[in-house]
């Protein structure tokens, strides 16, 4: 039975992406759905990107745990769009449909095709802990083995994104989101009414400090604040208003969402120890605790979670890439090169998930990479401050390796390795003296 459910609900996934594929009549549709979202497809496909399957599976499991602490993950991302909420009406004196394509405007084309080509790269990393993700909980609902699901999994999102684009990403954002809401508040509701202890290490304690905190908002609040993904959001919303409303809201749900994942974490640690549960703590809750109606709709928001931030950082990664052999995403051939690359990318995301199975570092090196190396320049050029472009790509190149170096080597002294990356980062912007334009 649950078979036969999955293979529905992948069904209709993949005709939702051959609808839109048929309604696409040029780039505009394809790379930011015509430009005519409102404040629910904007708010709603925002929320279903940021709450993707690695950072709901990692929060919770962060909070079994670290206690309270796996909160900060939703908090710092309601932090991120809060210092973006300014930034709309500066982004909306460009006409990007892209981020490289920002920073090609601020500091040249050179600058752009460097950053065309990293982002993709650390993308891929993000790509793959989606399919990780969504190949855990297949594994489990219909008792497949995790490399069957890999691939099932990662040729469905490969499929929708290939089709509808940004059309169809947009338009089912918000079901998606409907039903990972759904599955996480049932889930914490039943909890809350079986009367468990709930008591667990505060939202700072001895296994995360303050400098974990301070990391977390350089490599993960920066990513919302300058970020690929959500600036793709902004990029589709119909006017200036809608954005900014469309932020607000997802704010106001992204703070209690972020009690609610880490309290069924502490939830889980509390009532049943903390070397008991092997793996996805909302797994282990499905199997032993959470009733079959519930667990059915837990799965399904999972999986929506999964896939609303898979087509999105797939779909990013592409368009990216293709504009290293083009001028921009407006010329004829655009969809059609972007297609291929998201054949390319997406199939080299499921060799990596068939051979790394955890999720949150997989996701934490590759935001880590992509925090140093483009949150400083592009945070500038926004402000309105410009350098010479050879001073950007040096800027880019050291953030970026050392944030990779620091993530790689851990512990305090990676945290201070990781910290060094933005400043040099914005020291070797500072060298020439930035200019105001």
């Amino acid at each position: 039975m649950n078979q036969i459910i999955l293979s529905l609900y992948f069904f209709i996934v993949i005709f939702i992406g051959y609808s839109s594929y048929k309604k696409i009549r040029g780039s505009k549709d394809y790379f930011i759905a015509g430009k005519n979202a409102g404040v629910r497809e904007v708010a709603g496909s925002l929320l279903a990107t940021v709450l993707g399957s690695s950072a709901i599976i990692g929060s919770v499991n962060f909070s079994y745990a670290n206690g309270w602490a796996g909160s900060w993950f939703m908090l710092c991302a309601a932090l991120g769009l809060l210092g973006l909420l300014p930034l709309v009406n500066k982004l909306n004196k460009y006409n990007s449909y892209n981020l490289p394509e920002l920073l090609g405007e601020f500091y040249g084309d050179e600058v752009k095709n460097l950053s065309s080509v990293i982002i993709p790269i650390a993308w891929i990393g993000i790509v793959a802990a989606q399919i990780m993700g969504s190949a855990k909980i297949i594994s489990i609902f219909v008792d497949m083995n995790y490399s069957t699901a890999v691939i099932i999994s990662g040729l469905v999102f490969i499929a929708y994104t290939f089709l509808g684009g940004q059309l169809s990403i947009i338009k089912t954002d918000f079901i998606q989101f409907i039903f990972i809401i759904a599955g996480i508040i049932l889930c914490f509701t039943y909890i809350l009414k079986d009367g468990g202890n709930m008591r667990g290490m505060g939202l700072i304690n001895e296994k995360f400090g303050s400098l974990d905190l301070f990391i977390m908002i350089l490599t993960y609040s920066s990513t919302f604040l300058v970020g690929p993904d959500i600036y793709s959001r902004i990029f589709c919303a119909r006017d200036e208003k809608t954005a900014k409303q469309a932020i607000k809201l997802s704010i106001v749900i992204l703070i209690p969402l972020g009690f609610i994942l880490a309290g069924i974490g502490v939830y889980a640690s509390s009532n049943y120890g903390i070397d008991i549960v092997n793996g996805s703590v909302l797994m282990f809750l499905a199997d032993r605790v959470l009733p079959q109606p519930i667990v059915i709709l837990l799965y399904f928001g999972l999986l929506s979670a999964v896939i609303s931030s898979a087509d999105t950082t797939l779909l990013t990664a592409s368009s990216t890439f293709a504009q290293v052999f083009m001028k921009d995403l407006r010329e004829e051939n655009a969809i059609r090169l972007t297609r291929v690359f998201v054949l390319i990318f997406g199939l080299f995301s499921i060799l990596i998930a068939l051979n790394f199975t955890f999720i949150l570092p997989t996701l934490l090196l590759a935001l880590a990479v992509y925090s140093g190396a483009f949150i400083v320049p592009c945070l500038a050029g926004i402000l309105g401050y410009r350098c010479e472009k050879k001073y950007a790509i040096l800027g880019i190149l050291l953030g970026g390796g050392l944030a990779l170096y620091g993530k790689l080597m851990g512990g305090t002294a990676g945290n201070m390795v990781i910290i060094s990356s933005f400043l040099i980062n914005f020291i070797v912007l500072t060298i020439p003296k930035l200019k105001k334009v």
